[in-house]
């Protein structure tokens, strides 16, 4: 059986997936780790606000009033920072995910090479099974 010429070329192509899969992978986890750190402002925002509400109906200084106004909008631009790097890390995992399909195809095409190549190969193996027969049975008649 002849050897499959693009088998290194294949290797190749699997290495790569796997590192794009690789890739993938630690920029979801990126992703999903901004996402949590979102939401433990957010829930840090709700938690100061409430405080805020709960001290303000007691009464609180102005200098208070204005320390919790200045932290909630810093809070605010913290909150917006990171929805910014969410949606950066967002095209981040796209962008690798995409290269992971492209090395998808690249693996898929070369493994139907393979396989076309293996069928081939069989054709070939079946064709000389019966011409071997063939003559054995050529050669078994009487004349």
């Amino acid at each position: 059986m002849a050897k499959f010429r693009f088998a290194f070329l294949l290797e190749l192509a699997i290495d790569a997936r796997e590192d794009a899969a690789r890739l993938m992978q630690a920029s979801q986890a990126n992703w999903l780790s901004a996402q949590g750190k979102l939401e433990q402002v957010d829930q840090y925002r709700v938690e100061y606000r409430a405080r805020l509400l709960g001290s303000g109906q007691g009464g609180m200084s102005i200098i208070q009033w204005r320390d919790f106004q200045l932290f909630l909008a810093k809070l605010d631009d913290v909150a917006l920072s990171q929805q910014l790097e969410i949606e950066r890390l967002a095209s981040v995992y796209e962008a690798r995910r995409d290269a992971w399909l492209e090395c998808e195809k690249k693996v898929k095409a070369f493994e139907a090479l393979k396989q076309r190549h293996l069928s081939a190969e069989m054709q070939k193996e079946l064709r000389n099974e019966q011409r071997i027969n063939d003559e054995f049975n050529t050669r078994q008649r009487p004349r």
